[in-house]
């Protein structure tokens, strides 16, 4: 048999359930005007992180620079923001945005230093820094096509070796979504990405040598001509 409340124990429990109530509420208020304002920002760390690829595609180095220290700034008020939520800190709301931003920051590096820094000298967690690196192999292909156009097919496998290195050393990595979460699917896509890179630079390296030979054959003729 069950033991009868009595009315000053019901009375301390109904007032305890409503004053945990209360408290959570109030946690949860604060929590959710703090993940009102991240939204406001990781749009803006998206977009620019965005705008600093185009401009580093045309060249204008300085100009992705600025934009890329905005992005940090923004990224240091989102982790200033986050950092009693560690339910936000390390959600994909916070990590994809700073992944956009690794992204653009490992391209500028790369394209104007040679370098791909690692994820603690830019000062993110390693889940977006992965992420970004992932990424970052896409924007190493554009580099490569924009290359051969230029007929830099010595550039182009450069970059295609970067773009493998990368590969290899991720796909190493197998952890379940957890840990890692979204890795293994962007891997697959890298994966595609690079086969396709390398059909295209073995088809084009087979045309500019067959160029170079008709031209030196052109010559050739010319010459005894």
């Amino acid at each position: 048999m069950y033991s009868v409340v009595t009315c000053v124990g019901l009375d301390e429990i109904i007032k305890a359930i409503e004053e945990s109530v209360n408290e959570v509420d109030r946690i949860l208020e604060e929590k959710d005007r703090v993940r009102e304002e991240v939204i406001r920002i990781v749009r803006d760390i998206v977009r620019f992180s965005g705008d600093a690829i185009t401009s580093i595609h045309l060249g204008k180095l300085d100009e992705a620079e600025e934009i890329i220290k905005r992005v940090e700034d923004l990224i240091s008020k989102v982790y200033e923001l986050v950092e009693n939520h560690p339910e936000l800190k390390y959600s994909g709301l916070v990590n994809d945005a700073v992944a956009e931003y690794v992204e653009a920051k490992l391209l500028l590096e790369f394209v104007r230093n040679g370098k791909v820094p690692r994820y603690n000298e830019i000062n993110v967690h390693y889940v977006p820094y992965l992420k970004g690196l992932c990424d970052f192999v896409g924007e190493l292909k554009r580099l490569a096509i924009d290359s051969l156009r230029r007929s830099d097919i010595d550039y182009a496998y450069k970059v295609f070796n970067i773009m493998e290195c990368v590969y290899n050393a991720l796909r190493r990595l197998d952890y379940p979504d957890a840990l890692t979460p979204g890795l293994r699917h962007r891997v697959d896509i890298m994966r595609r990405i690079i086969e396709d890179l390398r059909a295209f630079l073995v088809d084009m390296e087979s045309r500019l040598k067959l160029v170079k030979a008709l031209k030196s054959r052109e010559s050739g003729d010319q010459s005894r001509a």
